[in-house]
């Protein structure tokens, strides 16, 4: 197949080189900056915890032409970076199919009304990582792998056949929701610890604040009939003994995981973390649960704070 990759950053390099590698003709769509990287280092991405790195042959460009062909454009952009990015691929008319891999929570109805809901697939990825000096640092999070709405086979099979793991997903806006709550629950109150995992670990009164933000926030999307979280999930937060949770996440976040999962990112992207409060706030209006209130405010509050 002949892919786009719209959004060059550590995720969309990771995609990009292992579906090249998998046979597939990738272009990635870089920023000017990152184009200068990616031109003098190359294609090249690095196991964190195995550290083999693996190189691709691709097409470089910086920004996307609205003439150009392809079997499919992954999208993949921060939550601030949306609605721009809409315009660019609305304007290529030729590329047959869209995946959205964004991390978005206010539904997504002005996507399919910009392409047509048949061009357009949901999904959400399953890597995490870090920038290096030549190479982009990545790591699978197998707790929680790619996911991609259930009614696209075909993209399901793509990522499979390029060696992701892949959960398919029956209602994606419900599931990009569920894990907006997840995700500034947790930044936030990384935000409250200058953004580092390992003294967010040692407190426990902070670790048990974060999940209950997000059980309090899922509770209120159950109110909602919002589709459920993920079993894995819900059990860690809803179901298992409070002390046996937040040992749990005390225990993750203490580790390399911690940083590579949350940290790295929290610290690097205050302004998507800050859009994806906002789609909280819109669904979850009233301030409720405190716990929760209170995160998103730490967010707001951190966007201003430089972390080294």
């Amino acid at each position: 197949m002949k892919v786009i990759i719209f959004g060059a950053g550590v995720q969309g390099t990771v995609y990009g080189v292992r579906l090249a590698r998998a046979g597939h003709e990738v272009t990635l769509v870089a920023t000017p900056r990152r184009a200068v990287e990616l031109r003098r280092f190359g294609a090249t991405i690095r196991n964190a915890e195995t550290s083999e790195a693996i190189s691709a042959d691709v097409a470089i460009c910086e920004e996307l032409p609205p003439d150009c062909k392809a079997d499919l454009c992954l999208v993949r952009v921060r939550r601030e970076q949306l609605d721009n990015a809409l315009i660019s691929v609305t304007r290529a008319t030729e590329i047959e199919r869209f995946v959205f891999l964004v991390n978005h929570a206010n539904g997504s109805e002005d996507i399919f009304e910009a392409l047509g809901r048949p061009r357009t697939v949901l999904a959400f990825p399953g890597i995490a990582g870090t920038y290096q000096e030549d190479a982009v640092g990545y790591i699978d999070v197998f707790q929680q792998h790619t996911v991609v709405e259930a009614s696209a086979a075909e993209v399901v099979d793509l990522f499979r056949g390029a060696g992701f793991l892949v959960d398919r997903v029956r209602d994606m806006d419900a599931w990009l929701k569920r894990h907006a709550v997840f995700i500034t629950s947790i930044a936030g109150a990384l935000y409250e610890k200058d953004c580092s995992p390992t003294q967010l670990a040692k407190d426990h009164g902070a670790v048990r604040r974060f999940i209950l933000a997000v059980r309090g926030g899922w509770l209120e999307l159950d109110r909602r009939e919002v589709d459920s979280a993920p079993w894995a999930l819900k059990f860690i937060f809803c179901q298992a003994p409070l002390w046996f949770s937040v040992r749990y996440w005390a225990k993750l976040l203490s580790s390399a995981r911690g940083e590579l999962y949350f940290a790295a990112h929290a610290r690097h992207a205050p302004a998507e973390m800050a859009a994806l409060a906002s789609d909280v706030r819109n669904f979850i209006p009233g301030g409720k649960p405190p716990e929760l209130a209170r995160l998103l405010n730490a967010i707001q509050n951190g966007r201003s704070t430089s972390y080294s």
